[in-house]
């Protein structure tokens, strides 16, 4: 677990409490209460599927900056603190590739601890499905080195196409838009400040 030195409420030098069944760095003032449960990050990332006469093709992007510099990818990145995962991802692919898309489901999701992907200890990596509005790709000039719609066949020629934006492109591929999880507006908390459900759509038990 990352580590701190000082409690970010009241300034007080942290010390080590056993808390939860494990240490953990906690302030050691009582009526702070401040416990240290590590580094988190959230990223996202977006399957754009476009149909062409020979089949489907993925938005990639090329990476321009390390780390991975020049490796292909889904356009994505992290999600700010203060920002729904949906409208992350869909900044993220205006940004990247200057392609238009809006969240239709979330198809896979990756979790990993110990700092080994670098930056924060633990993140969760979220891929959606969006469904493409419009726009064509192009360079943001920064970040991003190239940019395209791209077949599975065409990946397979390409260098440094990153593995798990190919597997989730093929999760995507093989299955219909919809039967992940999608945006809930009816569930418990759906219409609560800064909340977003997301959750199976079950079908419907009468048709069963």
């Amino acid at each position: 677990m990352a580590t701190m030195t000082f409690c970010p409420r009241c300034a007080n030098r942290l010390t080590e409490k056993h808390d939860g069944g494990r240490d953990r760095q906690a302030c050691p003032d009582e009526n702070c209460g401040f416990i240290h449960f590590g580094d988190f990050s959230i990223g996202c990332a977006g399957v754009v599927l476009r149909e062409d006469t020979d089949g489907p093709r993925a938005l990639l992007v090329q990476r321009g900056q390390n780390p991975f510099a020049g490796s292909w990818q889904l356009p994505g990145g992290y999600a700010e603190h203060d920002e729904s995962l949906s409208l992350a991802v869909e900044r993220e692919v205006m940004e990247e590739s200057g392609i238009e898309a809006t969240v239709n489901d979330v198809i896979a999701f990756r979790h990993s601890v110990g700092g080994s992907i670098g930056g924060p200890s633990t993140n969760v990596y979220i891929v959606f499905r969006l469904n493409l509005i419009g726009g064509e790709p192009k360079i943001d000039g920064d970040e991003i080195a190239d940019v395209g719609f791209f077949s599975l066949d065409e990946m397979s020629q390409m260098e440094a196409v990153q593995g798990l934006s190919r597997w989730a492109i093929e999760k995507a591929l093989g299955t219909a838009p919809g039967q992940g999880l999608t945006a809930d507006s009816v569930g418990p908390g759906a219409d609560r400040p800064g909340w977003q459900l997301f959750g199976l759509d079950l079908p419907d038990p009468m048709l069963r």
